[in-house]
């Protein structure tokens, strides 16, 4: 029982207020990921099915489009892969149109 203490003091010893803060931290930054991952992984609301219906009916963007189609086939949307369809049709927005070439007169 007496060496038992004696660990417990040395260990006591090596431990430094610095390295309890630093832990402190890093179970905050961990506790953070853990719900931040739970929470890209929970279905999409109502309001958002729609906008994803909305982008499958659409014909301007077929990227986006066919992304909606497929999603639509899934029977739950998780919140990452919706992202991943908003961050698609953002980038199809806003991509410069290319106009076919003029036909030369004759």
């Amino acid at each position: 029982m007496h060496i038992a203490l004696q660990k417990i003091f040395h260990l006591k010893s090596k431990i430094k207020l610095e390295d309890i803060y630093n832990g402190f931290v890093v179970t905050i930054i961990a506790i953070i990921l853990i719900l931040a991952f739970i929470a890209l992984h929970r279905p999409i609301t109502v309001k958002q099915f729609e906008n994803v219906v909305q982008l499958s009916a659409q014909a301007n963007y077929p990227a986006t489009q066919e992304m909606a189609l497929l999603l639509m086939q899934q029977p739950q949307i998780p919140y990452a892969q919706y992202f991943k369809l908003m961050q698609a049709h953002h980038l199809e927005m806003t991509q410069a149109h290319q106009l076919p070439p003029l036909q030369a007169e004759q």
